[in-house]
């Protein structure tokens, strides 16, 4: 693939300057030796969005997990060395008082904590399938970091029929705790 730095006209089409396209090698070759266009990288692995909001939800119960978003990934959607990427946003009032947080699929937490006396929560939570709709494993635990002394968390959540994706919280008193944000991103495998 190359882009045209100039306008050309080749086999009787006329190119406008910055116009993308892909002709033979030997023809791209012969375009860019001449000055004519430069190569052009093509994203040959696309990232999709799943499900993305920045709509606040707030928790409206105390003592009981609440799903403050939810959404299916349909059966089929990853493929078999496909990543799931989820990314949420909590921020809560930095108190003595239990905020626990979760991420689930298919009804299995693949991200918990607890926070206390913190402001806010944004972890990277990263599933990946391991040569299989039915078998994953997470890089990160609740940290997204380089070393550390855990062996990565495996599960075997089966892609090939529809899973619901659910971002929770609990609370112990009543005191802010909001979902501010959240995207899941489907990053296609080999």
């Amino acid at each position: 693939m190359i882009r045209f730095l100039t306008d050309k006209t080749v086999s009787l089409i006329r190119y406008g300057q910055g116009s993308i396209v892909n002709l033979s090698g030997e023809l791209e070759a012969a375009l860019i030796a001449e000055g004519a266009a430069e190569s052009f990288p093509v994203i040959s692995k696309p990232v999709e969005v799943l499900s993305s909001s920045a709509v606040a939800v707030p928790c409206a119960s105390t003592g009981v997990e609440e799903v403050l978003a939810s959404f299916v990934i349909p059966a089929g959607t990853l493929g078999v060395n496909s990543i799931l990427q989820i990314e949420p946003l909590w921020t809560f009032a930095s108190s003595g008082n239990n905020k626990i947080l979760k991420v689930k699929v298919a009804g299995i937490p693949i991200y918990t904590t607890t926070r206390t006396t913190s402001a806010k929560e944004c972890p990277l939570i990263v599933l990946a399938n391991r040569n299989s709709l039915s078998s994953q494993i997470q890089p990160y635990d609740n940290n997204y970091g380089t070393a550390g002394s855990g062996a990565p968390s495996i599960y075997s959540v089966d892609f090939s029929v529809n899973q619901t994706m659910q971002i929770t919280a609990q609370r112990t008193v009543t005191e802010a705790l909001v979902l501010e944000y959240y995207r899941a991103l489907h990053f296609v495998g080999d």
